[in-house]
This record gives C-alpha cells, sequence and structure tokens, in this order.
C-alpha cells in the first residue's frame, strides 16, 4: 500500500496490527505477520490491513484556503475557459476516505455554474479503503463531519434525524466514487486527461521514492495546465519536474507545464522543521526550524531585501551554508537572524546558532518560536537550565504553544522529574483534542496530530511504570 511507518511510529503501528491479530484469531502477533508474509495478500487481508492502516476521517471543507483558492481562482478561470471550448470539467479527488472532500467540491461547483445542466462534468473520488467508500457511497453523515463547516453548507444536505445528514440528490449524482491504490494501481480511463487534482494529507504516508512516483503519475494524468491541490509539507518541490509552484495565502498549488521559476512569485512559506517533532530530536540531531518571527513576517514580499527569499530558497534546497551567508546580509531583520541560527543548527554549529538566535531575540523579544528555538539549541549545548527557561518564556507568551510543552516534557523526563514531564505531556494531549488526528501540525514537518498523541500516550505509559 506504500505506507511508510518510521520508527516514532512502531508503537502505533504494532496496536493496529495486534488487533487486527486478535480479530484472525492469533493470540501471537509474530505468528500473524508470519502469515500475512507468506504469501500475497488475498482481497480479503488487504481490505482489513487498509481499514486498520489508513486514516479514513476528513471533515467538509477541511483545509478552508484551498478551497477558497478552488473557488475564487483556479475554478472561476477554468470555467471561462471552457465556455468557450466546450464545457466539460474532470476532477480527481484521490484519497478521498469517506467522500467529504469530493462532495465538498461538487457544492463549490454547483455554486459556480448556474447552468450546471448543460455541462458534463467527472468527479472522481477514489481511496485503497473499501469501508470508508461505502459510506462515500451512502452519502450519509453524522455532525462531527460538518465541524468548522460554515452555515450556508446546510442548505446542499437533508437531515434525517440522531444528528444524521444525508447529501442531496443533485450533488450525489455528481460524484462517482472508486477504489484504488496508489501504491500499486496503473489507474483507469477515468484518471486520464484531468483538469484538477486533490491530494492532500495523503502522501505524508509514503516514503519518499513513492512520493515521487505519485506526482509523476498525477502529472501525466494532468491536462497541460492542470492542477495539482497538496498539503504544503507532502512534497519537496525543488525537487519537482514538470510542474511550477503557487502558494495563494497558505495554500501549496502545483501546475502542470509551466517553465519553472527559482523562487516564488508570492512570499515563500514559513519554513518548515527538518526533524519530525522539535524537542523529540535525537541525540546528535539538528535541532528543527521554525517560521520566522512575527514581527518580521508582517512584512510585504516585495519589502523584504532580495537576499531573504534567496536565503529561504537555499534552506529548502539543504544548502545551509548559503542560506546562511544569504540570511546575514539583513541583519536588521529578526527573520533573517532566526533562519541564520536555524541554518547553523543543522550544521551542527550550535554556538554560532545561540549567538543569532539571541539577536534575534533582541530585536524581537515577544517571537514565541525563536525562544523555542533557542530552548532547542541550548538543549544541543548541554544547557538544560536554560533550555527550560526559554520554554518557559515562550509558554508565558502563549499559554497554547503545544510544541513547547512536548519539548519541556522531554526535558522533564530526561532529568528525572516525571510527575512534572507528566503533567507537561498532559498539557500538550489537552491541546491536540483541538485538532484533527489526520491534521499535520504546524511547524512539525509530516507530523500529524494523531501520530504525536500516540508518541505522547507512550512516553506516558512509560512513566506511568517507574
Amino acid at each position: 500500500m506504500g505506507l511508510h511507518f518510521p520508527e516514532t511510529r512502531l508503537r502505533e503501528l504494532a496496536q493496529k496490527m495486534s488487533a487486527l491479530a486478535r480479530e484472525a484469531g492469533f493470540e501471537d502477533l509474530d505468528n500473524y505477520l508470519f502469515q500475512l508474509m507468506a504469501a500475497p495478500l488475498s482481497q480479503e487481508q488487504l481490505k482489513a490491513l487498509s481499514g486498520a492502516l489508513t486514516i479514513g476521517e476528513t471533515y467538509f471543507l477541511r483545509d478552508p484556503k484551498s478551497y477558497r483558492v478552488l473557488e475564487r481562482q483556479v475554478l472561476p478561470a477554468l470555467i471561462d475557459a471552457r465556455r468557450r471550448g466546450g464545457k466539460t470539467l474532470k476532477i480527481w479527488s484521490a484519497g478521498c476516505a469517506t467522500g467529504e472532500e469530493p462532495y465538498s467540491i461538487a457544492i463549490i461547483l454547483s455554486r459556480l455554474l448556474q447552468d450546471l445542466p448543460d455541462w458534463k462534468i467527472t468527479l472522481l473520488g477514489t481511496d485503497i479503503n473499501e469501508e470508508a467508500l461505502e459510506r462515500a457511497q451512502r452519502g450519509v453523515y453524522g455532525k462531527w463531519s460538518f465541524r468548522n463547516a460554515p452555515e450556508w453548507l446546510m442548505e446542499y444536505f437533508t437531515p434525517l434525524g440522531e444528528g444524521q445528514f444525508e447529501v442531496a440528490p443533485r450533488i450525489r449524482q455528481m460524484v462517482h466514487f472508486s477504489q484504488m491504490n496508489l501504491a500499486a494501481d496503473a489507474g483507469n480511463a477515468l484518471t486520464g486527461g484531468v483538469d484538477i487534482i486533490f491530494c492532500r494529507n495523503v502522501m505524508l504516508y509514503f516514503h519518499a521514492e513513492l512520493i515521487e512516483k505519485t506526482v509523476a503519475r498525477f502529472h501525466a494524468a494532468l491536462k497541460q495546465g492542470g492542477w495539482l491541490f497538496v498539503g504544503p509539507t507532502e512534497v519537496d518541490h525543488q525537487k519537482l519536474r514538470g510542474f511550477n509552484c503557487h502558494y495563494f495565502d497558505g495554500a501549496l498549488l502545483l501546475r502542470k507545464g509551466e517553465p519553472r521559476r527559482k523562487t516564488p512569485q508570492v512570499a515563500a512559506p514559513a519554513v518548515a522543521p527538518q526533524a519530525p517533532v522539535a524537542g523529540a530530536v535525537p541525540a546528535g540531531a539538528s535541532p528543527a526550524g521554525h517560521p520566522p518571527s512575527s514581527g518580521a513576517s508582517l512584512l510585504q514580499a516585495d519589502q523584504r531585501p532580495e537576499s531573504v527569499a534567496l536565503a529561504r530558497a537555499a534552506y529548502h534546497a539543504g544548502e545551509y551554508h548559503e542560506a546562511a551567508r544569504l540570511a546575514l546580509s539583513a541583519p536588521h531583520l529578526p527573520e533573517s537572524l532566526a533562519l541564520a541560527a536555524r541554518c547553523y543548527a543543522n550544521l551542527g554549529r550550535y554556538q554560532e546558532a545561540r549567538e543569532q538566535c539571541e539577536k534575534a531575540l533582541l530585536l524581537e523579544r515577544l517571537d514565541v518560536r525563536t525562544h523555542y528555538l533557542l530552548s532547542m539549541i541550548l538543549e544541543q549545548l548541554g544547557d538544560d537550565a536554560g533550555a527550560e527557561a526559554s520554554l518557559k518564556r515562550a509558554l508565558y507568551l502563549d499559554h497554547d504553544y503545544l510544541l513547547a510543552y512536548f519539548a519541556l516534557g522531554n526535558l522533564c523526563r530526561k532529568r528525572g522529574e516525571f510527575r512534572d514531564a507528566a503533567q507537561s505531556f498532559a498539557n500538550a494531549l489537552r491541546l491536540l483534542q483541538r485538532h484533527d488526528p489526520a491534521e499535520v501540525l504546524p511547524e512539525a514537518e509530516g507530523i500529524t496530530a494523531g501520530m504525536l498523541t500516540q508518541l505522547i500516550k507512550g512516553m506516558i505509559a512509560g512513566l506511568n511504570r517507574r
């Protein structure tokens, strides 16, 4: 299925596989795993595995920024062009889970097209999880699928009672669902000649080779000038071929067939960390990077020196020496100094990283993320007391800074202060409840709220055994 479980998720994988083993009548997990690996998987086994290991939970209009760009920029231009050359549209929602995404797209189309019956629209939703697709085809959803949804959305649903709502028939008939394994299936006629592909929060769970293969497949499926919607941390845009990156107010879109630019048209998004979760960096690893300081980020793209954009691009490409050099050409900007600090930290030059971090804080003392970054650097330098002080300053400035609680818990655990560690972890878990389990946490590239929740619960269990 192409799913990749890094070491931080092995406990989660073991829990899920143990449950499947019990359902299959095995008391011993190893025996169950040996049976699975002894022969090609049956359809029944694949169905059980995909149901247990994929995250099939989503909700309507999830990630409003992407839908806003779709409704206000991408679709209007496409619709205008097609009115002059045949009223056809083809859209693919890859990894659609229980169907909320393709139905959301169908609703947006119905709002934009007053002459909808005159159009030939192909709207395909695919997923590997059969049970999720069965729910999608039924088109019946509970209240949880409408969290954060605008009031007008309910105009497209019929109440069934007991908190259940059914998609209006005119919306349901716009969407076709089909099972597909992105890691193995070659596709079909429905996945060729596509205008728009949505594949968000799916490739987060793929290994790098499969991400590259999947993106290449999407490229082949798209028409010239077609759009691919992905999560901001799912692909390395420096390695893309045949796509040009566009950033629209936090939404990342890839467009087929345009010449690549060295830098984006608008300001690049906040720099994501190298390590999965800042605060959980293994010994000898570099601390994670973080977005620029809040004060400097208020500047518009054209007000910053060009070197700042170039420094960010170099950082994304892993060219930390060059990124630090470019960042330090604008020492009056706290975001540049913070970026230089991240570069030096990733190079293992922690003392220089500390110096640049402290200079950034002299210019912007209230920047929570820079305090947090300094704590990670100080911990690498062996100054646990300084790291704790920086974390507490970050939490004083932002009482809901999730990763700071997690890092503080790790620090207390390392020092044997298990009660304080448990309290910090509990605070992190409380804040994680505000996030969808499948949501990728800001400032933690690739790590979802569900992953971090499982990691913290495992740490708490370890504390309880002491």
